[in-house]
């Protein structure tokens, strides 16, 4: 469905030259116009409100809106946290698979283009991204040239990017936001942009962990749930920020087995996402630790991360309210 108003827009212009035109007119014949005119407002009107029911071009915005934090069709990062290469709109990891799934899929559909981008080597790069493997290919790891240079490349050809558009659109991570989004009861286009972040940062398992947690919370006490829809996806995004904050000493410093994300204490953060609470301000903490990873040089906060985020989603003024169709499948039809 198009966002663009003009036929709403020129419906109101011809009802107010019928007004216009009746007022040199008889009393009698004023008078029927400006009854039609209004009838006419109130079925536009009604028009407009079943437009808004049920908003079915929400996926290209969602796309859109994640692919602004996470790169664009042909970005490619180096070996991230030890997970490979990292490409494209959804940042597809070498080390998860994914990488190797997206690019069976844009061999698929373009073999000729995908032999020209990524060379001789394109067999065997489909078999060690297919494994999840961070071997190199050709002397080369992928992360570094000539392939980086090749992935580039590749994502800037149209059919590709198609590729990805759609493998985003049907991947684990909108099926895990779907899910949430029915968990929760809340189905309008910001919530998805948002579920959908959460899905992609921390994985559709990782994601659902704290909306089970925030409908336990609110079965204890049913008074708990604000009536907004917004204030629900608040208080969402808070539990998921909250597991990667602390404010008592950690009895180890490592966060995770893997030892890429680590507790840090921290002199500053961003405020509590709560009711009618989305403009986050930068506020002094103390005895406060964070979830941190990143370079040790210069780590990020994956608490702050996820509160600036979600607050900027969350006070998006571009995002519709209104609910959109979860039939993914129709969506993208």
């Amino acid at each position: 469905m198009s966002r663009n108003n003009t036929p709403l827009l020129l419906g109101a212009g011809a009802l107010g030259l019928l007004v216009l035109a009746a007022a040199a007119t008889s009393p009698s014949a004023r008078k029927a116009a400006q009854e039609t005119a209004n009838a006419a407002g109130k079925a536009a009107k009604k028009l407009e409100e079943k437009v808004e029911d049920l908003i079915t071009d929400w996926i290209p915005t969602l796309l859109r809106k994640t692919s602004e934090h996470e790169g664009s069709y042909w970005s490619v990062q180096a070996n991230l946290d030890g997970n490979g290469v990292s490409y494209g709109i959804l940042q597809w990891t070498q080390k998860s698979g994914s990488l190797g799934r997206l690019l069976r899929q844009m061999a698929a559909a373009d073999p000729v283009a995908f032999g020209r981008f990524f060379g001789a080597g394109w067999a065997r790069l489909l078999d060690v991204t297919g494994r999840g493997s961070l071997e190199s290919i050709d002397g080369a790891l992928l992360w570094s040239e000539p392939w980086a240079s090749r992935f580039a490349t590749a994502g800037r050809w149209p059919a590709f990017q198609q590729v990805q558009a759609r493998v985003a659109a049907e991947s684990e991570y909108m099926t895990g936001a779907v899910e949430i989004a029915r968990l929760l009861g809340v189905s309008t286009e910001r919530a998805m942009v948002l579920l959908y972040n959460r899905t992609v940062q921390q994985g559709p398992a990782g994601a659902l962990g704290p909306a089970k947690r925030l409908l336990a919370w609110y079965a204890a006490d049913p008074k708990r749930r604000p009536a907004a829809v917004n204030d629900v996806l608040a208080q969402y995004a808070w539990m998921c920020a909250a597991k990667f904050r602390r404010t008592s000493a950690p009895e180890r410093r490592n966060y995770n087995d893997d030892g890429n994300i680590w507790w840090s204490p921290v002199p500053t953060e961003w405020s509590e996402l709560g009711v009618g609470a989305y403009n986050v301000r930068q506020v002094a903490v103390s005895g406060v630790w964070h979830a941190v990873t990143g370079p040790p040089s210069a780590p990020w906060s994956l608490y702050d991360l996820i509160v600036k985020r979600s607050s900027n989603i969350l006070t998006d003024p571009l995002l519709r309210d209104a609910p959109v169709d979860l039939d993914v499948q129709r969506a993208v039809a």
